[in-house]
């Protein structure tokens, strides 16, 4: 099962931000390059297209509220992650580690052949691996950018954990207390 942006983002959204957004985001999202990355798993039981839905929304939410460049963080945000490989496949050119550290730099690539990018949009891209990567974010939107991806990451992750705790726990229990289903 998926991670569906409503579960993580909350209910809390009004019918103004919603369509504020999905406005700002609407060109990228369409892009066939973009979408693409509804083929990738990312975090488990999320796709790299999810994610960088997730942290896009967190970021425009964070960066309207902090009256800071709103439009260019989100955007940024949304093409943080925007390579298109899966570094965790065997045969996959990139090792892991190396994909850690380099995989900004691929989706900055990625962005700039595709989209018309501003100074924070190529921040946000860039350093949003810190402090994994010594490149600190040059902006605060790009600082906005690096903790809403920690951020979605963890719930993402979490999702998996519990669903295999949940799992575990019903065969455990199940079978200790002759439950059947």
């Amino acid at each position: 099962e998926k991670t569906c942006m409503i579960e993580i983002i909350g209910t809390d959204i009004r019918p103004e931000e919603r369509e504020e957004f999905l406005t700002i985001v609407h060109s990228i999202l369409h892009h066939p390059d973009f979408i693409r990355l509804q083929n990738y798993t990312h975090h488990h039981y999320t796709t790299r297209y999810q994610h960088c839905l997730n942290v896009a929304w967190y970021s425009y939410r964070i960066s309207k509220r902090e009256h800071l460049q709103y439009i260019s963080c989100t955007k940024g945000a949304l093409l943080h992650d925007f390579y298109l490989y899966d570094p965790h496949l065997p045969k996959s050119e990139i090792r892991r580690r190396l994909h850690l550290q380099i995989h900004p730099r691929i989706a900055w690539t990625n962005a700039k052949a595709r989209f018309s990018l501003d100074p924070i949009m190529e921040d946000c891209i860039l350093h949003h691996m810190w402090p994994i990567d010594k490149n600190r974010p040059l902006t605060r939107e790009g600082r906005i950018v690096s903790q809403a991806d920690k951020y979605c990451a963890a719930l993402e992750w979490s999702s998996h954990w519990s669903v295999t705790l949940e799992l575990f726990l019903k065969t455990l229990l199940g079978n200790a207390l002759h439950v059947k289903e």
